[in-house]
C-alpha cells in the first residue's frame, strides 16, 4: 500500500472501501489525523474511539446529526418543557386505568409523589380509560386517560419533581391558584401547580372553559 497520506474527504472513502482485512495500526494514524486535522501543530486534540474513526468523515458527520435530533426530541438530558407534557395528554395509553380508590374518595389509586387523580365518574361522568407513565428531561410523568358520554377524550397529567417547570400561557386565577391556558396543536390546554407539582389537562371534544372547569 502506498504510504502516501489521504488529504481530501473522497480520497480517504476510496481508500477505506478498498481495504477487506482489518485496517493496520498505520492506516489508523492517518485517519485519525486527518479527522483532527491539522491541529497537533497548535495543540494536542482528544483522540477519537477506533469504532468512531472507522465511520469517515460522513459516518461521523451523520451520526452528529443523530444525536442532535436525540437531544432535541428529549432523548438526553435536557430540560423538560411544558410542550412535552401536553404532548403526552394528547398520546395514547399504554397501561390499564387505575381504580378507585377505597380510602379517599373521589380519588384514583394512582398518584405522582402523593399527588393523586381525581375520580370524575360520578360527577362529571368521566371514566377513566387508561394510562402511561413516561420519563422525560429526568423528570416523571405520570397520565391518566378519561372519557365522556360525548365522546369527549381528557388526558391528565402530573409531573414530579420539585420545584416544578415553568408554566407559561394566558393565566386566569381561581381561588388563588393561577391556571395557565395555552393550545397545544389546536387542543386547548391548562397547567397548573398543585402541591408544588406541575399539572397539565387538555381534552378533545371539550372547550378550554370545561377544562378550567375540571382542573379547578
Amino acid at each position: 500500500m502506498s504510504e502516501r497520506r489521504p488529504r481530501t474527504e473522497q480520497q480517504l472513502v476510496e481508500l477505506l472501501r478498498a481495504i477487506d482485512a482489518p485496517a493496520p495500526e498505520r492506516l489508523h494514524r492517518h485517519v485519525e489525523a486527518l479527522v483532527q486535522g491539522d491541529s497537533e501543530r497548535h495543540r494536542r486534540a482528544p483522540r477519537l474511539p477506533r469504532p468512531l474513526l472507522r465511520l469517515g468523515l460522513p459516518g461521523l458527520a451523520a451520526l452528529a446529526a443523530v444525536l442532535v435530533v436525540l437531544l432535541a426530541a428529549g432523548g438526553g438530558s435536557g430540560g423538560f418543557t411544558l410542550q412535552q407534557a401536553a404532548a403526552l395528554t394528547l398520546s395514547p395509553a399504554r397501561m390499564p386505568a387505575p381504580p378507585l380508590s377505597r380510602s379517599h374518595a373521589g380519588e384514583l389509586t394512582a398518584n405522582v409523589e402523593g399527588v393523586a387523580f381525581p375520580a370524575w365518574e360520578r360527577l362529571w361522568r368521566l371514566r377513566p380509560t387508561g394510562a402511561r407513565l413516561d420519563r422525560v428531561g429526568g423528570r416523571t410523568v405520570r397520565t391518566i386517560f378519561y372519557a365522556g358520554v360525548r365522546g369527549q377524550r381528557i388526558g391528565y397529567a402530573i409531573v414530579g419533581g420539585l420545584p416544578a417547570p415553568a408554566a407559561a400561557g394566558a393565566v386566569s386565577w381561581r381561588d388563588g391558584v393561577a391556571y395557565h391556558l395555552l393550545s397545544e396543536h389546536g387542543t386547548s390546554v391548562v397547567a397548573w401547580e398543585r402541591e408544588g407539582r406541575l399539572c397539565v389537562l387538555s381534552g378533545r371534544g371539550v372547550s378550554a372553559s370545561e377544562l378550567l372547569a375540571l382542573a379547578s
